[in-house]
């Protein structure tokens, strides 16, 4: 795997397991941006893994969720559910059109509170 590759995998494993652990606090997204002072249509982006974070924002992100960055980072500690799942989220979004992304999001988003 090329240099991309590994870097998207990544991304990825990180954004999973920051779902991961926010779910595990129950938490919403908006809770955890705001906590940990990102714009939540970003941190939103970076748990879908559209986005790669920088170190700064991995800090805040795991001081918000009250774990240390090593433990935000331990990307073993996933299910391998959440890992696949995340990846398939991923190439179905990337199969829709981006100027259709935003529709599909906002349809899953209130989907959510009928489950």
């Amino acid at each position: 795997m090329d240099i991309e590759g590994q870097k998207r995998e990544l991304t990825l494993a990180v954004s999973a397991r920051i779902k991961y652990l926010r779910l595990t606090k129950s938490m919403s997204q908006e809770d955890l941006a705001l906590r940990a002072e990102i714009n939540p249509a970003y941190f939103g982006q970076v748990e879908r893994g559209l986005k790669c974070p920088t170190i700064d924002t991995l800090y805040k992100i795991a001081t918000a969720l009250d774990v240390s960055l090593s433990e935000l980072l331990r990307t073993d500690a996933l299910p391998m559910s959440a890992i696949g799942q995340d990846r398939r989220l991923q190439e179905l979004m990337s199969r829709i059109p981006e100027n259709k992304r935003e529709q599909v999001l906002k349809i899953l988003e209130d989907l959510i509170p009928l489950l």
